[in-house]
């Protein structure tokens, strides 16, 4: 495929999700039931268009910049990056998001604002996108604020809800305080090397280490890492689409995307540092996926310990592999969520004379196996492929990165990670037996959800399921496109899948052990900590507040003053002394002249006058 023909491609795939939203935002009320069609439609569009430079220029790698802005002797470029990395990126991207669009068809169809809610599903599309395709970080950096902006707004869509807001406006401020770091980041990185041109910095340039772990602090707030992951669980308040989306391919999959952009130019400490917060993250966030008992939580701490496994994979160079995992995660974990989305709605028809439900807690569930069939294959499936069983996309990215594990020769990082491996089969088992397999915990009468929804689902399976065999090799669609090798060590695949079985044999030994609602400790004292913390800083707020007004403006206030006062003083004296002195000056000045005058005004009798003056005063001097 032709240059110009791949770069209008990539632009209709980045515009085609703007078009979306102008239509959601634009289209009046009258015909909002549109909105949800055309957007779909529209979206649908894009993820096809992606298909021919994806499938059409392979291995190739192209930049499409101009100039943006210059500054003296510095030039920022905006431009297209379309490489294999890039162009795979945004099909994932666009494949997760048109799921997302027609499932919300049937979950949004009753709710108020859906044109806001579909508008906003454009321009997060639209900013994703964005941020995988810039070819310059700081144009990245825009992208990667417009992402956190409209999840702040999606997040918080339902906003009749207090808890929909508070969780919004906590996803908000937990993550800015890790883009502020990151902005440092990239300030010290184009001090350090003079650009952030990606194509320019992965050729060699070397980031210091201060500077990537200033912009793994970012990546941190982002992806929801150790420790600033509590904002996750608390974005559930949100639709479950959005949930998905969120989860799966653009906000939290953003910060590993540019991670895996950026891991090249990062120093060892700085990777050493991403492996260590990726092995904590993975296995704090599977401890609250097995204390947890809300379906939505549970999915969410789960994506919290896939994060931190690739964040692991990253840290160790195992680049290839972490960005395999990254792409197959969007799929089942999108799967998975959508699914959850499609037993909360069916649900929610169920009981709607039932207010007091929660049909998001697991231990009120139960039988939904032969209900709802369908949600039961495509969620199984997905979970299939999240604890890693042959035969899924999860098993072949989670193979490549235990391997690389092992190369590294240290017991403990080994010991962590299959400790991960059981850890995951574990809580998903746990979830899938709850919600599907028990018996009922109700004697609700139940239906499938409507097609619209079952269908994203099932698509999304399937792209859970490895289905290529190329070269004798089994193959994803996303290993076969980034031509990856995969050996494995013999003992390494027998090993997981013992482990898998264990665990499974475990979580079947214990299927059914009673549940109850526990803490978990590290996301309650994170909770405590930002609540303190938010305190501090208010006190800290209102003490800069009281020094600003009562010492800063007071000092600008009495300097004011006082030059007033001097000014004051300056006009008397200039009005009184100098007008004064010059005025007294004159009329002296007039009444010397007017006497002189008078001496010699052509009277005889003047002249006689000032003739006897002269005299009386001669001889008044003669007698003294």
């Amino acid at each position: 495929m032709s240059e110009s023909n791949t770069l209008y491609l990539l632009i209709a795939t980045l515009l085609i999700p703007v078009a979306s939203a102008g239509i959601a935002f634009v289209v009046k009320e009258k015909y909002g039931w549109l909105i949800p069609v055309v957007s779909s439609l529209l979206l649908l569009s894009a993820a096809v268009i992606i298909l021919f430079p994806l499938l059409a220029d392979g291995q190739q790698t192209e930049t499409y910049a101009t100039t943006w802005l210059s500054i003296g002797t510095t030039s920022v470029q905006v431009g297209i990056l379309s490489s294999p990395v890039t162009r795979l990126m945004a099909a994932v991207v666009l494949v997760v998001s048109t799921m997302v669009h027609i499932f919300s068809i049937g979950y949004v169809v009753h709710e108020k604002n859906t044109d806001r809610y579909f508008g906003f599903l454009g321009v997060f599309t639209f900013a994703m996108l964005g941020l995988v395709y810039s070819s310059n970080l700081l144009v990245t950096f825009c992208f990667w604020e417009l992402v956190g902006f409209c999840s702040y707004r999606l997040i918080a869509h339902k906003q009749y809800k207090p808890a929909a807001s508070r969780a919004a406006t906590k996803a908000f401020l937990i993550t800015k305080a890790g883009d502020v770091a990151f902005l440092i980041g990239l300030l010290l990185l184009w001090i350090q090397t003079g650009t952030l041109e990606l194509p320019t910095l992965t050729t060699g340039a070397t980031a210091s280490t201060l500077a990537g772990i200033c912009i793994f602090i970012g990546v941190v707030g982002k992806s929801a890492q150790f420790p600033l992951f509590n904002w996750l669980p608390d974005a559930m308040q949100g639709p479950t689409p959005v949930s998905a989306l969120i989860h799966a391919a653009t906000m939290v999959a953003a910060g590993i995307f540019v991670l895996v952009q950026l891991a090249p130019v990062f120093t060892p400490e700085t990777l050493w540092l991403i492996t260590g917060v990726g092995v904590t993250s993975a296995l704090m966030a599977a401890v609250g996926a097995w204390l947890a008992t809300d379906i939505k939580k549970i999915l969410a701490y789960s994506t919290i310990s896939q994060l931190g496994f690739m964040l692991m994979a990253l840290g160790l160079g195992e680049i290839s592999g972490a960005f395999a995992h990254l792409l197959h995660h969007a799929f089942f974990k999108a799967g998975l969520f959508l699914s959850a989305g499609a037993i909360i709605h069916s649900l929610h028809q169920a009981t709607h004379h039932q207010p007091d439900f929660d049909v998001q807690d697991i231990r009120n569930l139960g039988g939904l196996r032969k209900q709802m069939p369908l949600t039961f294959a495509g969620f199984a499936v997905c979970a299939a492929a999240l604890a890693g069983i042959p035969a899924t996309t999860g098993y072949l990215s989670k193979e490549m990165i235990l391997t690389t594990v092992h190369q590294q020769n240290l017991w403990w990082l080994e010991f962590a990670v299959w400790v991960i491996v059981f850890a995951t089969p574990l809580y998903i088992f746990r979830l899938l037996w709850f919600t599907f397999l028990k018996p009922a915990a109700h004697t609700l009468h139940i239906q499938e959800a409507p097609w619209v929804m079952r269908i994203p689902v099932l698509v999304l399976a399937a792209g859970s399921v490895t289905f290529l065999v190329y070269k004798g090799q089994l193959q994803s669609f996303a290993t076969q496109m980034l031509q990856l090798q995969i050996s494995v060590p013999a003992w390494i695949m027998v090993g997981s899948v013992v482990v898998t079985s264990m665990a499974l044999l475990v979580g079947w030994l214990r299927r059914n052990a009673r549940i109850r609602q526990r803490e978990f400790i590290i996301q309650n004292f994170l909770d405590e900590w930002n609540a303190q913390l938010i305190l501090l800083t208010t006190f800290v707020a209102r003490l800069a507040n009281v020094f600003d007004r009562k010492w800063i403006d007071g000092s600008i206030h009495a300097l004011a003053y006082s030059k007033v006062a001097l000014a004051h003083m300056v006009g008397w004296a200039d009005k009184n002394i100098v007008d004064g002195t010059v005025s007294g000056i004159t009329h002296i000045t007039r009444g010397l002249g007017g006497v002189a005058r008078s001496v010699v005004n052509g009277k005889i009798q003047s002249y006689l006058l000032w003739a006897i003056a002269g005299l009386l005063i001669f001889i008044i001097w003669m007698l003294y």
